[in-house]
């Protein structure tokens, strides 16, 4: 009898226990902090297994689900946050403190001290890469380095192109077009392969806000001024290479992450677009978006 009554306590216990863990309202069970969820498809059949929650990382929920009808399943995706990221796990399947995690930016700009004022708006650039970052005290500061591509593109908006000054020693110059030459349009392009050295800190736990510092070193290569114009009915583009283009540029950076939209940035460039004796000393300034 004191045994039967001893694993009757015992039971109570356990259900009281697996009450704390989970709560369950009518039809919805509730599971908060779960650690991991598998969802199997296979034909008619849908199983859920879930496993670990809260402080104990030995629970585990399996459901078993007939679907008479597969074309009743939805899914949806609620939360975006973190699509672009592996999570580097160590031998033991427990995860590592590093990651890998790809990028888009997009940004807009100007290049400043343009020569006689000129307008160098817009200055177009977009890249694309991958970074390892590495957070060894916790999620909210993270330590970057990654290879992007990319290339930018200052637009010339003044009624002007470049050319090469042979007696100045092929330093680029911008001249105005001829008056019969209509439908002008210039703009300069490099592409470029940039290393970000960055660090994030996180101010809340979901890492909803943080702010980022640091750097890009471009490796600027393939460098060419364009021009396009109209005479009568003819259409002409002309393509200027071997411009002086600066082979590596540093643009220390900063970035800011708020709820619901993506990182926002500004970029600036110190070192100039061209070499020296090459080119006016324009330096980019740019802002824009870094997914």
């Amino acid at each position: 009898m004191k045994n039967v009554k001893l694993f009757l306590a015992l039971l109570l216990a356990g259900a009281a226990g697996q009450t704390a863990l989970a709560t369950e309202t009518g039809d919805t069970l509730v599971l908060e902090k779960v650690d991991r969820v598998k969802i199997e498809t296979r034909d008619t059949v849908q199983r859920i297994v879930i496993s670990g929650m809260k402080d104990d990382p030995y629970f585990q929920y399996t459901q078993r689900i007939s679907i008479p009808d597969t074309s009743a399943v939805r899914r949806k995706m609620s939360n975006l946050k973190g699509f672009n990221k592996v999570v580097v796990k160590t031998k033991d399947g427990k995860p590592s403190k590093w990651e890998a995690s790809g990028h888009i930016y997009l940004g807009m700009g100007t290049m400043t001290a343009a020569p006689d004022g000129y307008s160098m708006w817009p200055t177009m650039e977009l890249g694309i890469g991958i970074t390892a970052d590495y957070h060894p005290f916790g999620p909210k500061n993270t330590w970057s380095i990654g290879l992007l591509f990319g290339g930018v593109m200052p637009h010339t908006s003044s009624h002007r192109y470049w050319v090469k000054d042979g007696l100045a020693g092929d330093e680029m110059l911008l001249v105005p077009y001829p008056d019969d030459q209509e439908k002008t349009y210039s703009s300069l392009t490099a592409a470029r392969f940039s290393v970000p050295v960055l660090y994030k800190h996180c101010f809340d736990q979901r890492g909803r806000w943080s702010l980022t510092l640091g750097a890009f070193v471009n490796f600027n290569f393939a460098a060419n001024a364009s021009r396009h114009f109209t005479i009568g009915d003819e259409d002409y583009d002309i393509s200027l290479h071997h411009i002086g283009v600066r082979p590596v540029t540093v643009e220390p950076i900063v970035m800011f992450n708020a709820p619901y939209i993506p990182a926002i940035y500004c970029k600036y460039s110190p070192m100039t677009f061209f070499k020296d004796g090459r080119g006016p000393k324009m330096r980019q300034l740019t802002f824009g978006f870094y997914f």
